[in-house]
Order: C-alpha cells, then sequence, then structure tokens
C-alpha cells in the first residue's frame, strides 16, 4: 500500500461532510480506491476520484483529484451544463431557407440559400416528430416551388458563417476526424454530419474490396481504398481518414468476409457544401432550373442591396432534448456545437480555444475552482486536453442551483437503465440511483455524475482512470463500476 496515498484519504476523509457518511461504507470505499490504484493495470497510471456533497458542498472522499487528466466524454457534461445555463432548456436552433434577390414572374434572379444557425440535429433521425435530412430537402424544395419560382438564375449556397470556419479542433488526432464521431461543427451541419461508406468484401481472409457507393450518394467524393476482408464476425476495423474542408478519403484497415455488403460510418467531409448540393439536386428533380451562375447581392438597377427573404425557418427539438441525446448517448458533433455556442454567446467568438477560456471563465467565476481545468473542446475527444477530478465535481456542485438543473440532470443516463451506462450495475444499489455520463479514449476510462446517499444527500463524483495496462479497458472498466457501486453505498 502507498503510504502517502493511505495518509492523505485519512486526513481529508475525517474533515467536514464525510463525518455524516456511513464509516463502514466509507472504508469499503477506501480499500477499493487503494487496491485499484496499487494494482498492476494501474501501475504506471493514476486513478482520481472526487466525492462531494452537493447541497452542504462539502468534501466526502478523494485521492489525487487535483491531478490534471484526460477527461474523455465526462467533458460533455460540461458542455451540456453550460448551454442549459446560458440559453434554457427551451432554447431552439432555427435554420433558414433564403434568398438575396427578386421574384419576377416563374424566376428568381439572386441566389438561394440555407443559412445554419449551428443546429446539430438538423435531419437527424433521433427525434420524432422532426423531419429526416430528405424530408427536409423535400420541405425546402416544395417552399420554392410554393414562392412560385420555376428558375433560379443565381448559385444555390450554403451559409455556414454563424460559426467560424475552423470545423475541427487543432489538437484532434487524424484517425478519428473523418470517423463519424469525428464530425467537424460547422453553422450548418446535416444529418449529424455522417455518411456511409459501402463495401463488398472478398471472399477469403485479405482479399481487397470494393466500395459500392456511399448513403447519402456524394458523387463529388473520391476514394483511395486499402480496406482489405477480415475474417468472419470481426466486425468494423476501418478507419476513415479525410479532411474536413477536402474532398478525397482514404480507408484503411478490414471489413469482415461472409457479407454481401458492410457499411461503415464516416463524416462528411465540409457538410455544409452537401447540404447545398443535395438541395440543388432536389430542385432539379423537381424542374426548377437552376443557372448555377453567381449574383451579387445589388440587383441590376436597384438603388441599394437587396436584403435576404425568408422562404422557410425550421426549429430543432428543444435544448434540452438534444442535450439528452448528447448524454445519453455522448455524441461528439452536438457536444461540440454546445461549446462553440456558449463561447459566441459568452465571448463573441465561436473558435475552439475562445470558446475554451469563455466557459473556464464562466465557471470560475461561479466560484468552481479550475485549477488543472485544461479543455480544448466540448466533447472530450482531444487527448491533450484535460480536467481534475476536484474542478468536475465542483461543477456538478454549482450546476445544482441553476434553474437549468433539472433538465441537465435528466439529460445524464441512469445506470442499469439507459444511456451508455445501461449495462452496468445492474443488481446494485446505483442502479436506478446513479446518474452518470461514461468516458472513454485511447488509455483513459471516466465516469462523472450524481448519486443520492442513504442519508437522502446528493453527491457528485468523478473517476477517471488514466494511462491503465494496454489492453486492460475491459478489466477497468469493471472496477470503476465496482467504485461506483460502493459510491452508492455511502
Amino acid at each position: 500500500m502507498r503510504l502517502y496515498a493511505l495518509l492523505f484519504l485519512i486526513f481529508f476523509s475525517q474533515n467536514s461532510f464525510s463525518q455524516t457518511i456511513d464509516s463502514l461504507a466509507l472504508n469499503a470505499l477506501r480499500d477499493a480506491v487503494l487496491e485499484l490504484q496499487n494494482s498492476e493495470i494501474m501501475r504506471s497510471g493514476s486513478l482520481a476520484v472526487s466525492v462531494k456533497s452537493v447541497k452542504e458542498k462539502g468534501f466526502v472522499f478523494g485521492i489525487n483529484q487535483e491531478r490534471s487528466l484526460p477527461s474523455a466524454s465526462i467533458l460533455k457534461l460540461v458542455s451540456t451544463a453550460t448551454v442549459l445555463s446560458v440559453f434554457g432548456g427551451d432554447f431552439k436552433f432555427q435554420t433558414f431557407l433564403e434568398h438575396d434577390g427578386v421574384i419576377s414572374g416563374d424566376t428568381l434572379k439572386g441566389n438561394l440559400y440555407i443559412h445554419g444557425t449551428g443546429d446539430p440535429s438538423l435531419g437527424s433521425d433521433r427525434f420524432t416528430g422532426y423531419l429526416k435530412s430528405n424530408e427536409l430537402l423535400n420541405r425546402w424544395t416544395a417552399a420554392v416551388k410554393k414562392a412560385g419560382i420555376k428558375y433560379i438564375k443565381g448559385k444555390v449556397l450554403a451559409d455556414a458563417s454563424f460559426f467560424d470556419s475552423n470545423t475541427v479542433a487543432s489538437t484532434w488526432i487524424w484517425g478519428d476526424i473523418g470517423n463519424y464521431y469525428g464530425a467537424g461543427v460547422q453553422g450548418l451541419n446535416f444529418n449529424e454530419n455522417l455518411y456511409r461508406i459501402k463495401f463488398k468484401p472478398g471472399v477469403e481472409f485479405g482479399d481487397p474490396t470494393s466500395v459500392l457507393g456511399t448513403e447519402p450518394d456524394i458523387p463529388y467524393l473520391t476514394f483511395t481504398n486499402q480496406v482489405t476482408t477480415g475474417e468472419k464476425g470481426s466486425g468494423d476495423k476501418t478507419i476513415v481518414y479525410s479532411s474536413p474542408l477536402g474532398n478525397n478519403v482514404v480507408l484503411t484497415g478490414t471489413i469482415p468476409a461472409g457479407v454481401a455488403t458492410f457499411s461503415v460510418k464516416g463524416s462528411i467531409p465540409n457538410p455544409a457544401e452537401y447540404v447545398a448540393f443535395a438541395l440543388k439536386r432536389s430542385l432539379v428533380n423537381a424542374s426548377v432550373n437552376v443557372t448555377d451562375e453567381l449574383l451579387p447581392l445589388k440587383i441590376a438597377g436597384a438603388p441599394t442591396p437587396v436584403s435576404k427573404q425568408i422562404l422557410d425557418e425550421y426549429k430543432s427539438p428543444p435544448l434540452r432534448d438534444l442535450c439528452q441525446q448528447t448524454n445519453f448517448w455522448s455524441i461528439n458533433l452536438y457536444a461540440d456545437t454546445f461549446f462553440k455556442q456558449a463561447g459566441k454567446r459568452l465571448s463573441g467568438k465561436s473558435e475552439y480555444d475562445n470558446a475554451a477560456t469563455a466557459i473556464t471563465a464562466f465557471w470560475s467565476g461561479k466560484g468552481a475552482d479550475l485549477r488543472g481545468f485544461y479543455i480544448k473542446d466540448g466533447s472530450g475527444l482531444s487527448p491533450s486536453g484535460s480536467v481534475t477530478a476536484n474542478s468536475m465535481t465542483d461543477i456538478l456542485n454549482i450546476v445544482n442551483s441553476d434553474v437549468s438543473f433539472n433538465d441537465f440532470y435528466k439529460s445524464i443516463g441512469i445506470l442499469g437503465q439507459n444511456g451508455t451506462v445501461r449495462n452496468l450495475g445492474k443488481g446494485s444499489r446505483a442502479a436506478g440511483n446513479m446518474h452518470a455520463k461514461s468516458g472513454s479514449i485511447e488509455g483513459t476510462r471516466a465516469f462523472a455524475g450524481y448519486v443520492t446517499a442513504k442519508s437522502g444527500a446528493l453527491l457528485s463524483f468523478t473517476i477517471i482512470a488514466n494511462k491503465y495496462m494496454p489492453g486492460s479497458q475491459r478489466l477497468v472498466s469493471d472496477e470503476l463500476v465496482r467504485l461506483m457501486t460502493l459510491i452508492a453505498q455511502l
């Protein structure tokens, strides 16, 4: 046993709020934490734990809680808490279909725009009662025809200017960016900025594969296919490499033998460009002619530039629903959109670095101890971003006093019931009682959230295991779930 860790724990657990906690349960948690910290799988790594009372803001338990470690996806709790606090759960994103010209007879003399304000759910099929991508294209096409337009003497353009042009954080790694979970954020997102690449595997192990096409069809993408055929049942072991603004895609890895076709998910390079392309194709298919001639905002003969006219306005689901999907299913695109959205409201700038500074200042100004809180994005995808377990529980405690807390609390999955933690801790006291967000990137496994103690007190907790033994992620995950079940017994 590491003496310094034991002394550290004894000193702090004998002070403040922990005196009201069941001492036997606290000793059991302490022993389990030290056992894991001193185990072979954590020999070269760090285990950080912080447990605090929410109402009383008292310290309950901690080890290495001020050590700055990668957050993985528990950072999504900060992004959703921030955007709910700043905008409120009723907030809805808006997307507009606009033109900048004049309609003369059946001809629009001007350009047609899809103008986004950052909605990450636009065209998604996650939400009942909201339009999927093809349905939106049909809606916009119908709006053009309803305006009596049969000819567009201009271009169909995407207006993604609501956010800055840096769609991905500079600290994301090349192996993530082209894959569906590494989709960049634009002012105009569509269908969660993902597409599917359809493959035909070979017959034998090691045979080359063929790319059959994409869904949706994006004919301007070009593929360098290095994917080979893997063993039957081996699943998706591909990596999609692409620039967020380029149209060349490199495919590597393997897909399984024994199936007629196999699809993998990638992130659409420049999704705003795709929306304009898809809408133009929809219009042409509906017999609306587009000349593709870019016209200036100032119409010939007009004394002043003509302002844009709205043909259609579409609203997203309420922000509380978007945040729930974000935390339940750990959607990077949504979290990074909230990060930029909050950054823009708080500082006037949506760039990742500016948003990080603004959000850090926001919670620091509310009293959170953010020493060691060095975030790079809103999703936790950046391996160079880091937080402390203490900073996370501080923010979780402060959120409890916010008018948005009820929406935030409901947005977090319940252990053993739903979200990414639905299969964890079943049969334990934590199941159905612990609201927890999971996080995982290479070498890091983390959980954070809330649990109600035996006394009825609401506790916040954060657990981060970093640089554990390679190949032991499943074992580490099981051990962290064990710690959470012990926290639930306090």
